[in-house]
């Protein structure tokens, strides 16, 4: 049997990691809603670049004409930090049965990783060509999109026009995630129709006021930039989503196990006192038995 003061320490154990999950509990809430409000503040921004193409496509019936290279680059985002579930593990097995389907079809296939421990998680099944640093805050996304934005202007020019998809998990419900996948380049037909489709909100048609191969640059690194922001936002949601979970998960296992260690401690409390007493009773019974 455990002895009162080894109780003790454990029970003080146990109330001092609760407060630690209570405090990153907390933390997690603050941070889904941060990330939340941050994607659906962009949906604003998106909806104004959605238009410039509009214009763009009323005067440009089709894309500049690129060829394509025969690569694949699967851009995977993943968390830094860990006490997220199988967050990180959802993302690595999607980026492997997206890399074995592309290798079937005979295509090079390169990996981006956003994220240490995603990255670890890739490491044995395919090279990552590059490592870019998930944001501790909200305020470092737009630098680690230019980062990111710049790798793909290098990369194309170097090996051409490469297929580009990112892969994140996103938010489905309040504390729940699932892994998805996001065609970011080359922009296709039917991403075009779809654009060129969209009925104008007005009844005054735009006109371009600028040369047709300078508003595609400004629009192509807005939509860019849109896309791989709003996938940093979902992740770093459906992360501490994963977090909120885990540690929901967590109290209610240490709340168990300080209730057990309490009925213990009191078990343990109450016989030390019986056999005080006995002790008592017997020298009591003894020094009778003198007299």
């Amino acid at each position: 049997m455990q002895t009162l003061e080894g109780l003790q320490k454990k029970i003080k154990t146990a109330h001092g990691l609760l407060s630690v999950v209570k405090t990153m509990k907390t933390l997690a809430a603050v941070n889904i809603r941060q990330f939340e409000t941050a994607a659906h503040t962009l949906d604003e921004f998106s909806r104004i670049v959605d238009m410039g193409w509009q214009v763009f496509f009323r005067h440009q019936p089709a894309l500049p004409d690129m060829k394509r290279e025969n690569s694949v680059v699967l851009i995977v985002f993943g968390s830094d930090q860990g006490m997220c579930g199988q967050f990180n593990e959802s993302m690595a097995d999607l980026a492997r049965t997206r890399l074995d389907n592309l290798v079937d079809q005979k295509l090079s296939v390169f990996l981006w990783t956003i994220g240490e421990r995603v990255m670890t998680r890739l490491e044995d099944t395919q090279e990552v060509h590059a490592r870019f640093n998930l944001p501790g805050a909200i305020q470092g996304i737009n630098e680690e999109v230019g980062t990111i934005v710049s790798q793909i202007d290098t990369w194309q020019q170097k090996k051409g026009t490469t297929t580009f998809f990112l892969l994140h998990n996103e938010m489905i419900r309040s504390t729940g995630y699932q892994a998805v996948q996001k065609q970011l380049l080359p922009l296709d037909g039917k991403w075009l129709e779809q654009h060129r489709k969209q009925p104008w909100p007005g009844n005054c048609l735009p006109q371009q006021g600028i040369a047709g191969a300078s508003l595609f640059r400004h629009l192509f690194r807005h939509y860019l930039f849109v896309s791989i922001f709003n996938a940093f936002a979902q992740s770093m949601a459906a992360e501490n989503a994963a977090r909120l979970t885990a540690m929901q998960s967590a109290e209610k296992n240490i709340l168990e196990t300080e209730e057990n260690l309490q009925a213990q401690f009191r078990e343990t409390r109450q016989s030390a006192i019986t056999a005080e007493l006995f002790d008592v009773i017997t020298g009591f019974e003894a020094l009778t038995d003198e007299q």
